[in-house]
């Protein structure tokens, strides 16, 4: 999902925010992307899996899943992507869950020297990790990843204002 209108009194940039998380957080990440979107974030969000990946091989799924990884993560690691924000809902029983897939996708925006959000707090598991890494918690408040867009990709547009 991708918006490229423009935020009010800034200049047009191509700089967006990629969401990770599972895929059983996917509704999650439509609604958050959604609501980034209305403030003219633009996004990027994973594309559903159909009903056609329930019914693959085992060698089937391990292909598709592959490809659509490799390709998400060439979507992280691409210029543009201003940071990550890891859809780390509670899971499983455990509070602020983050799964392997997410993990590595957040270890590559690290790699990267990208900016790297959690949803939610940081879990203990992997504390020690993305603290190190310099992750950010929103604590499901998107304020300061919104304000760190704006602040960080935009500038404001000379020609929308009157007077200087």
């Amino acid at each position: 999902m991708e918006n490229y209108d423009m935020i009010e009194g800034y200049a047009k940039t191509k700089r967006r925010i990629v969401i990770i998380g599972s895929m059983s957080v996917y509704e999650n990440m439509v609604n958050i992307a959604a609501e980034l979107n209305t403030v003219g974030i633009k996004t990027i969000v994973p594309e559903a899996e159909s009903e056609v990946v329930r019914q693959m091989s085992l060698s089937e799924f391990d292909e598709f899943k592959r490809r659509v990884s490799w390709a998400y993560i060439k979507k992280i690691r691409d210029p543009r992507t201003f940071c990550v924000l890891a859809m780390n809902l509670d899971r499983h029983g455990i509070m602020n869950y983050i799964g392997p897939n997410t993990f590595a996708e957040i270890a590559v925006a690290f790699a990267q020297s990208k900016r790297i959000y959690l949803y939610q707090g940081m879990p203990d598991a992997y504390f020690d990790e993305l603290s190190a890494w310099g992750c950010f918690s929103l604590n499901g408040c998107l304020d300061a990843i919104i304000n760190d867009y704006r602040k960080l990709c935009l500038k404001v547009d000379k020609q929308l204002q009157l007077f200087p």
